[in-house]
């Protein structure tokens, strides 16, 4: 075939204006009939078949996307992802065995000026504790506030300030 011949082809139907997509749609549909059409398939033949039905049902999803912007047009399992109700999952819950053996762990590792603190905030709603450094407050606090959260259901509020902030504050 002449060069002229195809470029007056080329030109009359304007094959540059088509979109590179389209070019690969019109390319897959043209070698599946091709393959439809052969009287004689081999093994080889059925495994093209399939692998450009599924290339033009890809190409086909991705028209639909360019038209809509949605995801689920890409991606079937995205539509999919949010339809069932779904149970909220508990926020940080802890059973009454793990509740038991946090507080078993709480008084084997407390030292004895520790369990003192402990029996004061049995007593006193407020503790004022003039500490010294590493002595292990701030981790002995936490883990009694947690496990009074965990117990009675309510939230728990510690302040650990030095000597100076406490007093600065104050002011």
């Amino acid at each position: 075939m002449k060069r002229p011949t195809v470029q007056s082809w080329k030109q009359r139907d304007g094959w540059d204006s088509v979109a590179p997509i389209s070019r690969v749609e019109m390319s897959l549909e043209a070698r599946l009939t091709q393959l439809i059409i052969k009287p004689q398939k081999t093994g080889g033949d059925f495994k093209e078949i399939d692998l450009l039905g599924r290339q033009i049902e890809r190409l086909a999803r991705v028209n639909r996307y360019s038209q809509t912007g949605n995801e689920a047009d890409l991606n079937p399992n995205v539509a999919n992802r949010n339809k069932g109700g779904r149970r909220k999952p508990k926020k940080n819950f802890f059973s009454d065995e793990a509740i038991e053996k946090l507080e078993q762990i709480f008084f084997e590792q407390s030292f004895d000026y520790q369990l003192h603190w402990y029996r004061a905030g049995l007593e006193h709603r407020i503790r004022d504790i003039l500490k010294s450094r590493q002595i292990g407050a701030t981790f002995y606090f936490s883990r009694e506030a947690l496990l009074r959260a965990l117990k009675t259901g309510h939230n728990q509020l510690i302040g650990m300030y030095s000597r100076n902030t406490y007093f600065s504050v104050g002011q």
